[in-house]
């Protein structure tokens, strides 16, 4: 079984040290406040995507989601929510616009099934989080997607371990994806990562750059995973909605995992080669 990820209260100061990786965790279907209270925190462009939802829970978990990244960033910039400026590279990835530079904070967020995690810190980072489905078709995903050495790794475990080894991956993949911003310009079967549910990673991308990867608990039947550029960093856990673990001793280094599908801001599956940037 996987070591659970201690979470601790928001933190009095919300600073970001350079060798710090901040995960954050929000309850979406259980949030301090309503959707409403955080659309208005919205843009134009994501209060159009927030209309085009079909499903209502799918609709709540991305305006929450994007209300509660405006608040986080706002405490680390010191600054309002409402005056948080969000833009995108090339493949969707977003960053905040401070005039005509970059924000040296970082960060990644991604939602499933009414709970959120953020990821935050001074490199690039991706996170993606997935609810465990035992019934998900992760074997024929994995064959038509994954590299041959993850596929071999499936195909020695049982059903029951497969299914929880699919979504560990899955996350893994998706938030080095990610991280990097390339979209759909980096093929999910171009690299491997490994599929215990305890193991940290490092990865070389084409151009020489390291990239690790820390799987962690965000909550019982979920997987998750950050992506970070460079290594050796300290990972502080922080649960906006005050329901972390209390007492405990703080938890550094690389957390672990459970294990799950994505039900993304459109509501879609891993059936695609490709992360949501945007999710």
């Amino acid at each position: 079984m996987a070591k659970p990820t201690a979470w601790f209260p928001v933190p009095k100061n919300s600073i970001l040290p350079p060798a710090e990786l901040h995960l954050w965790r929000v309850r979406c279907d259980g949030a301090l406040e309503t959707p409403e209270h955080y659309e208005h925190l919205l843009s134009p462009d994501e209060k159009e995507r927030a209309r085009r939802f079909v499903i209502k829970e799918a609709r709540r978990d991305f305006i929450v989601s994007r209300g509660v990244l405006r608040e986080l960033l706002a405490l680390y910039l010191n600054t309002r929510p409402a005056d948080i400026v969000l833009r995108y590279g090339i493949h969707g990835k977003p960053h905040v616009s401070r005039g005509e530079a970059q924000s040296s904070v970082r960060f990644n967020v991604s939602h499933s099934h009414g709970l959120a995690v953020f990821a935050f810190s001074q490199a690039e980072v991706g996170v993606d989080i997935e609810r465990v489905r035992a019934e998900f078709p992760g074997r024929e995903i994995a064959g038509r997607f994954f590299s041959e050495q993850e596929i071999a790794a499936l195909g020695k475990l049982g059903p029951e371990e497969s299914s929880r080894a699919f979504f560990l991956c899955w996350t893994r993949k998706e938030a080095y994806v990610k991280a990097r911003g390339g979209g759909l310009q980096i093929p999910l079967r171009s690299f491997s990562v490994r599929l215990g549910e305890n193991e940290e990673q490092q990865l070389v991308d084409e151009g020489g750059k390291q990239w690790s990867l820390y799987p962690f608990e965000p909550g019982g039947g979920f997987a998750a995973a950050a992506a970070v550029e460079g290594k050796d960093w300290r990972l502080k856990f922080w649960d906006r909605d005050g329901s972390a673990q209390r007492g405990g001793k703080d938890c550094n280094g690389a957390l672990r995992s459970h294990v799950s599908p994505r039900g993304t801001a459109e509501g879609r599956t891993p059936q695609g080669p490709g992360p949501d940037l945007r999710k």
